[in-house]
C-alpha cells in the first residue's frame, strides 16, 4: 500500500488532484492523510518520495487564490532529465531542484500545484480577460506566454513522477491504457441554400468578399442542383463524415444547435423536420448526438436546459456536447452543465490555434474552485478544431502536420486524440479542397 501524506490545508483541492492522478491516472490503491509538514509525502513503507508545497501549503487555507494574477508565476523555468529521457518541463510552481538523499528523493517542483493549475484553468478567473464573445483571451495562457501550449505537460508531469517513484523504489503497475480517438462535428448549419436569402448572402459574398466569378457561377450551379434537381445541400456532408469514421473503426459525434430561429446566432430552427431527418440518419447509423448549446445558453442555465429538452425530443439521453463558439467560462459553465446532468464537456480548446488549453490528453473530472467541489462532470479536451488548424497553419500540407503531430502526442501519453471538424468545412468555396484534408488526417492517425 502506498501512503501519501500532504500539508493539513486545502484538502479538497488536494484530494481532488492526488485522487486523480494515484487513483484515475496511476490507477493504484494509496491512503491520503494530512499533517503539519509542507510537502507531498510518498512511501510504500521503506523508501520514499518527497514533492516540494510550493503554492498551497504558502496561503491560508480557504484563501481566494483564484481572484488573485500575482499567484500566476510571471516566468517558467525549464528543465531537463537528460537520464530518464524527458526535456524541457516547465516548472511553473517550485525550483528545478531535483536531489537524491540516501535514497529518498527530492523534487523541487511542485507537481502537483501545476497539475491542479492546468486542469482547473483558475488562471482565466484570476486574469479575467475575454474577447467580444466573453471567451478567454488565448494569448493571455501562461502555456501561451512560455509556449508549452503545444505540449500534454500534464502528461509529461506525471510520467516524470512515475519515473522518480520507480527511482526511489515505489514501483507501480503500469496499466496498458487505450488511445483513443473522438471525432467531433459541431453542427451549427444543415444547409447553405434552403432560403433565399442564404442564396443571395453566397453569391454576394462570391463577388464582394471572394471576388470570384468562378465561385459565383459554381455557387449557382449547385444553387440550381439543390433546388431543381432536389439533390443533397452542400452542407449535407453527414454521410461522407460517418464514412470516413466507419472506415476508422470510431463513432462520429454530432453537437447539434438546440435552438429557435430568432435566437442569437441560430441558423437553423431544430424543430425543422429536415433536421429529425439528418438526426435519424445518424442514429440509425449507431453514431452519437450531442448538444452544442446556442450563442445564448452562456451563463444561462435556464436556456442550457431548455435546450437539452428540446433536444431530447429527439435523443433520449443526451449527455455530451460542446459551447458554441466555446464560449466557456469557469466554473459557471462547468456548474451549468452539471446541474443540467450533462456528463461530459469537450469546450476545453483553443479558438486560434491548436493545442492543449488544459495540458493534458485524458478525460479528466472537473472541479469548481469556487465551491471547492468535484464535479461529476468530465471533461474530454479538445485538441484540434478546423478553424484554428488553417488559421494557425495556413496551408494544407502543414495542417496535416500539425494534426498528426498532435495525434501523436496523445497515442505517445495512451491518451485521447479530440478534433472537431464542421460539417460545413469541407469543400465550398473558401473550404474546397478541405475534405481531402480531413480524411487524410483520418488516414494518418
Amino acid at each position: 500500500m502506498i501512503t501519501v501524506v500532504a500539508y493539513n490545508n486545502f484538502l479538497e483541492e488536494r484530494k481532488y488532484i492526488l485522487d486523480f492522478v494515484f487513483g484515475e491516472v496511476l490507477d493504484c490503491d494509496y491512503k491520503l492523510s494530512f499533517d503539519e509538514e509542507k510537502s507531498y509525502r510518498i512511501s510504500n513503507g521503506s523508501t520514499s518520495l518527497i514533492v516540494a508545497d510550493s503554492f498551497f501549503a504558502e496561503m491560508e487555507d480557504g484563501f481566494q487564490y483564484y481572484n488573485d494574477k500575482f499567484l500566476i508565476p510571471n516566468k517558467v523555468d525549464f528543465i531537463d532529465y537528460p537520464e530518464r529521457n524527458m526535456y524541457n518541463i516547465p516548472v511553473l510552481f517550485g525550483k528545478t531542484d531535483l536531489k537524491n538523499d540516501d535514497g529518498t528523493y527530492f523534487l523541487a517542483n511542485d507537481l502537483f500545484a501545476g497539475i491542479f493549475f492546468m486542469l482547473t484553468r483558475w488562471e482565466e478567473i484570476a486574469i479575467a480577460k475575454f474577447d467580444k464573445h466573453e471567451r478567454f483571451v488565448e494569448d493571455e495562457n501562461l502555456s501561451v506566454k512560455f509556449d508549452y501550449y503545444d505540449r500534454p505537460i500534464v502528461n509529461e508531469y506525471i510520467q516524470l513522477f512515475r519515473i522518480l517513484l520507480e527511482k526511489a523504489g515505489i514501483i507501480i503497475e503500469e496499466k496498458s491504457r487505450e488511445s483513443k480517438v473522438f471525432l467531433t462535428h459541431d453542427v451549427d448549419e444543415i444547409a447553405r441554400y434552403d432560403t433565399f436569402a442564404k442564396i443571395v448572402k453566397a453569391l454576394g459574398g462570391d463577388i464582394v468578399k471572394r471576388k470570384s466569378i468562378r465561385t459565383f457561377l459554381k455557387t449557382i450551379k449547385d444553387v440550381y442542383r439543390i433546388k431543381i434537381r432536389n439533390q443533397k445541400d452542400v452542407f449535407d456532408t453527414f454521410d461522407f463524415l460517418m464514412d470516413l469514421s466507419e472506415k476508422r473503426g470510431v463513432q462520429s459525434r454530432f453537437y447539434f444547435i438546440p435552438g429557435y430561429i430568432g435566437e442569437e446566432d441560430v441558423r437553423f430552427d431544430i424543430r425543422n423536420p429536415k433536421v429529425k431527418n439528418i438526426i435519424d440518419r445518424i442514429s440509425l447509423r449507431n453514431h452519437i448526438i450531442g448538444i452544442h448549446p446556442s450563442y445564448s445558453s452562456f451563463c444561462n442555465i435556464n436556456q442550457l436546459s431548455e435546450e437539452k429538452k428540446r433536444l431530447e425530443n429527439y435523443v433520449e439521453n443526451i449527455y455530451e456536447g460542446r459551447q458554441h463558439y466555446l464560449r466557456l467560462k469557469i466554473p459557471e459553465t462547468w456548474q451549468n452543465w452539471e446541474d443540467c446532468n450533462l456528463k461530459i464537456d469537450s469546450s476545453v480548446g483553443f479558438y486560434n490555434r491548436t493545442g492543449f488549453r488544459a495540458g493534458i490528453c485524458f478525460e479528466y473530472p472537473l472541479f469548481n474552485i469556487v465551491k471547492r467541489k468535484k464535479l461529476q462532470l468530465r471533461e474530454r479536451p479538445l485538441i484540434v478544431m478546423d478553424t484554428a488548424l488553417r488559421k494557425e497553419c495556413g496551408s494544407k500540407e502543414k495542417s496535416i502536420e500539425k494534426a498528426i503531430k498532435h495525434a501523436e502526442y496523445c497515442k505517445k501519453y495512451q491518451g485521447d486524440f479530440v478534433i472537431l471538424w464542421h460539417n460545413s468545412n469541407l469543400s465550398v468555396n473558401e473550404w474546397a479542397g478541405w475534405d481531402m484534408v480531413y480524411k487524410q488526417i483520418l488516414e494518418q492517425i
